[in-house]
């Protein structure tokens, strides 16, 4: 199975997924994670079956709204609360976000071992969801903001993120003129925007590592909403707590 890692969070068991290593057919070929985007559920159960049978852990799901509320999940579930970040503190027990060009980003306190994961589209952005996954990781677990360690994973870039002058112009006022590029049509850079979001919420520079991946341009790699006109799979990003849930696998 292939995950794109961060070097700043070696200690933790987590990852971003990718396309490969699942069952599902184009145009969800192959890990799609995705339970609402027509493919078969027979094949997700499968690719959330071989996800949890390579990591050793159990994942702790949310129904993504593209807003900022966070909870704490104490054991493995499939998406019922709504929210867009997940805080786990249980050993095993992996909060994940899933995403098809929108931001994921983990979050992790080096003093206590509590995580985070964190949905962020451009709505969720604005909405400083990044924040809020700070917060709640200093409000369920004593963190303190300028010890959190934080990766942003495989999202769409600047690159290809087009977008409408009044959304650029919106993103400008919130987040400063360095998260919009300049062209014929104005892109959104989502990764300097949430790590402004980050910095914002106390969280160090040296701190935040910023992965630079683009899903729009890896088809191989990558599901992405955007270039494939929605017809096509998730990816999630998932963290969990250091330490093997009770009676699984080890983390390969």
């Amino acid at each position: 199975m292939d995950l794109v890692r961060s070097a700043l969070l070696a200690a933790w068991p987590h990852g971003f997924t990718t396309r490969a290593g699942g069952a599902s057919p184009p145009p969800w070929d192959a890990l799609n994670l995705g339970g609402a985007v027509g493919d078969d559920p027979a094949r997700v159960a499968e690719n959330w079956g071989r996800l949890e049978a390579a990591t050793g852990l159990g994942f702790a799901r949310v129904r993504q709204v593209h807003g900022a509320r966070a909870v704490r999940l104490d054991a493995p579930c499939a998406p019922a609360e709504e929210a867009d970040a997940v805080v786990s503190l249980r050993a095993g027990v992996a909060a994940c976000v899933s995403v098809a060009d929108c931001v994921p980003v983990l979050l992790a306190d080096p003093d206590g071992g509590a995580v985070a994961a964190v949905h962020a589209g451009w709505r969720g952005t604005l909405a400083r969801a990044a924040g809020e996954g700070v917060r709640a990781l200093c409000r369920e677990a004593g963190a303190r903001p300028e010890r959190l360690l934080a990766a942003i994973g495989p999202s769409i870039g600047p690159c290809c993120y087009e977008v409408s002058p009044d959304l650029a112009a919106r993103f400008a006022a919130a987040l400063g003129p360095g998260v919009v590029r300049d062209g014929p049509a104005p892109r959104l850079d989502l990764w300097e925007a949430n790590r402004a979001v980050l910095l914002e919420a106390g969280v160090r520079p040296e701190h935040v590592d910023r992965l630079d991946r683009c899903t729009a341009c890896e088809p191989a790699r990558f599901f992405s909403h955007r270039r494939d006109a929605g017809r096509t799979g998730r990816q999630i990003a998932f963290i969990a707590p250091p330490g093997p849930m009770p009676g699984a696998a080890p983390l390969p």
